[in-house]
Order: C-alpha cells, then structure tokens, then sequence
C-alpha cells in the first residue's frame, strides 16, 4: 500500500466532509457527527466546547474544534496551516505536515528527481511512498 491510497481513501473523503460543513454555514450542527468526522470521542469534544466556550457547534467552530483535536485530521490541520503561505515545499516540510517517515519522503522525491515540491506534485511523491495499514489514531 502507498500513501496514495490513504491520501485518497482515508485523508481526503474527511477532508471533503469538512469543506462542505464549513462552506455550508451551519449554526446547528450535531456534535456526534463532528466527533465522527474528525474521529475524536463525545467526551473530548465536550472538553474541547467548553474549554473553548463554544455555546453550539457551527461551520465557524469547527476549525476551532480541529485546532484543539488530538486526532490524526486535527494535528494534520494545524502542522498545515504553519504552511498555508508556502507554494514549495521540502521532503522534510511534507514529512511533518502528514506524518511520514522524513527518509520515505526524501526518497520518493530522489527517485522522481524532484526538487521542489507543490501541491500538484504530491500525489506522485505520494504514490512512492509504501506505508503499512493507515493509522488515524
């Protein structure tokens, strides 16, 4: 399996699932279905509501929520946003943001000969980087 398939199959449908609900400007929205697309249990999310006084979640809490979530979406959002402004990126940067092995990634990049790394160019960095059974943990 390469990271591709968990891009795809893990990261991304989550990721879609998050757009639309933010996009959406929802005032009312269960928290059972925020727990489950951000994989995080009812009891942290109550942690998370009242630590941050959130009186009801919306499209415009949930960033906030992903800001203090312990799941693998949530850290994934806040290693990305320390790189929102960035175009390139380097083996080491993409390492971080998605959690793998910083030598898988340097060498998906030296054999595809790449140098510098753009969001067009990750699904071919991504196809070359095995990784075992996903963890979203």
């Amino acid at each position: 399996m390469n990271f591709y398939n968990t891009y795809t199959n893990d990261i991304s449908p989550v990721l879609q699932s998050l757009d639309i609900l933010i996009k959406s400007g929802e005032d009312n929205i269960e928290p059972n279905e925020i727990c489950s697309i951000l994989n995080i249990s009812q009891k942290e999310m109550n942690y998370i509501v009242k630590e941050k006084n959130i009186k009801h979640i919306s499209s415009e809490s949930i960033p906030v929520i992903m800001l203090n979530g312990s799941s693998y979406i949530c850290r994934l959002f806040r290693k990305s946003l320390s790189y929102a402004k960035n175009s390139v990126y380097t083996p080491e940067d993409i390492a971080y943001i998605y959690s793998i092995d910083r030598g898988k990634v340097i060498n998906a990049c030296n054999k595809l000969h790449i140098t510098e790394i753009t969001e067009d160019i990750l699904p071919k960095i991504f196809k070359n980087i095995r990784v075992g059974v996903p963890s979203q943990e």
